[in-house]
């Protein structure tokens, strides 16, 4: 192109120069006409380049054929007919943990793709501080009709010095699932308590069924549980001093949710071999009714649900409380999730945003709610059509007193990550109090990380 630039430049200032020798006036129309045929020809091959599609690089966390990503790859198609941008969409699923390794990576080397999935809160955070993610503020602000698709408070977690960083396509918040027709079998009520819990894995491990469907390779997994039983007994002060440096982990609160997450592991309250065992082939012991119950987000509603005959005995219920516990059974676990954001180094700006409302579109959005999810934006969808697992979900959180954010999240994954192994370690046999001595020690360290 810059020869072809400078092939034009040239005979334009000869033709200019010959024209004036001439007393000429200079028109365009005579120049034009004085281009050499290669020039030409060059012309016409740098035509069609204006017309060439603008490309958006897109990274996901799932799988190909979970639910959710079948959404997201038909949105991608839709977009890439209807958008008004001239852009083209590809699109590349990693799973979940592989892709925390991934994305942060590519984030390191500067080497992000146009568009990608991240995580809120601290999570994303040293993200935005590093200038790797480009603010959308502007974008939503003067698009009245689509900043006010999203339920209210929901951007707060992708808020940073006040400008929003990312868009969430669903909400997740943390749920106890349990087979009824096993609770009826054996005369048990879904607890309210933790001692109506532990009543509810004695018995059941008498029966040989198994109580909870819990596979903590992925260490997140013991994590989410025991972020409930943290919360449950200390409420919310705890962490939220933890997390901005007056308070430790060695807070009695996390002492004891260590100690009851040992008692359950010695209760054989979840699979043999559960930190070995990984979280998809552990859901199909309660999707099959080997498990009795499963502590899960609500994505996995649609998890258990597709395909699944034995989809009318299943239920959820609110995670119990505990004993002279601070924290209200009102106060749920979750995030904005499947948050998509915009690279700094992405040179299609206009066409990445298009796509974000793309996925906030009413139409998309319905097509999540259907598959199970709880969704970002104020969609009206009919319930008759939605899972009978998600409408109770979202009627238990009715009452919502509080939404905290997964530690991992909130924390950023050098901290957070810490977190999940060491609950993995608990459950392994370490003694709590010194896992959080030693977690606590490394937060210290890695405070800014």
């Amino acid at each position: 192109m810059k020869k072809v630039v400078s092939l034009l430049l040239c005979l334009c200032l000869c033709l200019t120069v010959v024209l004036a020798g001439c007393g000429s006036k200079t028109e365009t129309a005579p120049a034009a006409e004085t281009k050499s045929e290669p020039a030409k020809q060059e012309a016409k091959k740098e035509e069609p380049k204006s017309a060439e599609k603008k490309p958006i690089k897109i990274s996901a966390w799932g799988l190909e054929n979970d639910p959710n990503s079948k959404i997201i790859k038909e949105t991608v198609q839709l977009f890439n007919e209807k958008n008004t941008t001239n852009s083209v969409a590809t699109i590349e699923f990693t799973e979940q943990e592989q892709y925390k390794t991934k994305i942060t990576a590519q984030i390191a080397a500067n080497e992000m793709p146009d568009m990608f999935n991240v995580w809120s809160a601290g999570f994303m955070k040293p993200f935005v501080t590093a200038g790797k993610i480009a603010s959308i503020s502007d974008e939503l602000n003067k698009d009245a009709d689509w900043k006010n698709r999203y339920v209210g408070g929901i951007f707060a977690p992708l808020t940073f010095d006040g400008k929003i960083y990312g868009a969430p396509t669903t909400q997740t918040v943390v749920l106890l699932y349990y087979n009824k027709e096993i609770f009826e079998k054996y005369g048990l009520k879904a607890p309210q308590t933790y001692a109506e819990l532990k009543t509810v894995i004695e018995t059941l491990n008498k029966n040989g069924v198994t109580p909870f469907a819990l596979g903590n390779k992925g260490p997140w997994v013991g994590a989410m549980f025991s972020e409930l039983v943290a919360n449950r007994i200390g409420g919310s002060e705890p962490y939220n001093k933890v997390a901005d440096g007056s308070g430790t982990w060695e807070d009695p609160s996390f002492i004891e949710a260590g100690k009851i997450m040992a008692e359950l592991a010695k209760m054989n309250a979840f699979p043999k071999g559960f930190n070995a065992l990984d979280n998809d082939p552990s859901r199909e012991l309660f999707i099959q009714g080997k498990a009795a119950m499963h502590v899960m987000g609500s994505w996995a509603i649609q998890q258990v649900s597709n395909n699944n005959p034995n989809v009318g005995k299943l239920d959820v219920a609110k995670f119990p409380a505990m004993e002279n516990g601070k924290g209200s059974v009102d106060n749920w676990l979750g995030q904005p999730d499947q948050c998509f954001v915009i690279s700094s180094t992405c040179k299609n700006k206009e066409g990445a945003v298009e796509f974000l409302k793309f996925l906030s579109d009413p139409a998309t959005q319905t097509k999540f709610a259907e598959a199970g999810n709880l969704i970002a934006t104020t969609t009206k969808v009919d319930t008759a059509k939605l899972n009978p697992l998600a409408v109770k979900a979202a009627e238990l959180q009715k009452d919502m007193k509080e939404l905290f954010v997964f530690y991992d999240v909130g924390l950023g994954a050098t901290v957070g990550n810490e977190y999940n192994n060491t609950i993995q370690a608990i459950t392994a046999g370490k003694a709590p109090e010194e896992a959080f001595k030693k977690l606590q020690e490394f937060t210290k360290q890695n405070k800014d990380k």
